[in-house]
């Protein structure tokens, strides 16, 4: 019954016991009550919350945006994200609701649960739920389509960029924005994990991110020398964590998964992956890992596919003529 499954109560701390010896065990009934870490009625908060804040920074970017551009500096830098930001947080917390409560009304089926699909034959195609991985996917095909559009015909795209101007940042003109990686991003976590757990990550990526990205035009510490500031980071880390904590998550778990969406965070920006992709997948992995944790084998597997990284660029440079090195060096 999908309203049954997202009708849950408040009680993480008995469900993280209860479980916890059998999903190590590898349950798929117990990973699948995953679901009951988090209160569904608070996750609806998070998402009217986002809603709220997105509009709160769309209100203020209106009310003074103009002058602080003539300001000019790290304040301007800061209106600028507050514009992209808030349409990002709103339009991630869209993505939430109607995901959340197409479950909820019985309108779609998770797309984590796949016992939908074996209605009973003489069942009628029109009294079934969507299945939500299919309406996530045609979302992502329209995306790309309008995409590929303006990246092909002039025409699209002085009207995209007509339309979209402050939004589209510059190395985005000729190449994907970020709705053609936020979609299918949320859609990843929505097919590998329990819908609140999928939502926690959508909002990680909504939110999170839109602190790291003020932190970050506001912060003055540099990482290295990424364009990332340590004020952007520790605003991710500190409101995935916070988010996780008020969705349900035991502290040491919310503290893991915001740890690990935060350093993929980082790591994205300074090797040019998009975060809208990665991070609420992150998000899920890092819940399971709270849950379980392997960081000793984690790092073991780092570093054994470290080696054969190194390995086979040793191989390939061994295999190389010399003379073709030396071409591709110049």
């Amino acid at each position: 019954d999908l309203k049954h499954q997202a009708s849950h109560t408040h009680r993480a701390p008995r469900i993280y016991r209860r479980h916890g010896t059998a999903m190590a065990g590898g349950s798929l009934t117990s990973v699948l009550l995953m679901n009951d870490l988090l209160d569904a009625s608070r996750i609806e908060y998070l998402i009217w919350g986002g809603f709220a804040c997105g509009g709160l920074l769309l209100s203020v970017h209106g009310l003074l945006g103009q002058s602080a551009r003539q300001t000019g500096g790290r304040t301007a830098k800061v209106f600028v994200e507050l514009q992209r930001k808030s349409f990002h947080m709103i339009g991630g917390c869209i993505i939430c609701s109607v995901y959340h409560y197409g479950i909820k009304f019985g309108v779609m089926a998770p797309a984590f649960d796949p016992n939908h699909l074996n209605s009973p034959t003489e069942a009628k195609l029109a009294d079934r739920p969507l299945d939500a991985g299919i309406v996530f996917i045609a979302a992502c095909l329209a995306v790309w389509m309008l995409e590929a559009s303006r990246i092909l015909i002039p025409a699209v795209q002085r009207w995209y960029l007509g339309s979209f101007k402050g939004l589209i940042r510059e190395k985005e003109m000729r190449k994907a924005a970020g709705v053609a990686y936020f979609l299918p991003g949320a859609l990843a976590a929505m097919l590998a994990a329990p819908s609140n757990i999928a939502i926690l990550g959508i909002l990680f990526l909504s939110i999170g991110d839109a602190a790291s990205s003020l932190g970050t035009a506001a912060g003055v510490v540099s990482i290295g020398s990424s364009s990332r500031k340590v004020e952007g980071s520790i605003g991710c880390f500190v409101v995935c964590m916070l988010l996780g904590m008020y969705a349900g998550l035991p502290a040491g778990v919310a503290r893991t998964a915001a740890g690990l969406v935060t350093f993929g965070e980082l790591l994205a920006e300074v090797i040019g992956l998009d975060d809208n992709f990665v991070l609420p997948m992150l998000t899920v992995v890092g819940v399971r890992l709270g849950l379980f944790p392997q960081f000793v084998q984690l790092v073991t597997l780092m570093g054994l596919c470290l080696a054969v990284g190194v390995s086979l660029g040793l191989a390939v440079g061994a295999t190389t003529p010399k003379e073709k090195q030396d071409r591709v060096a110049d």
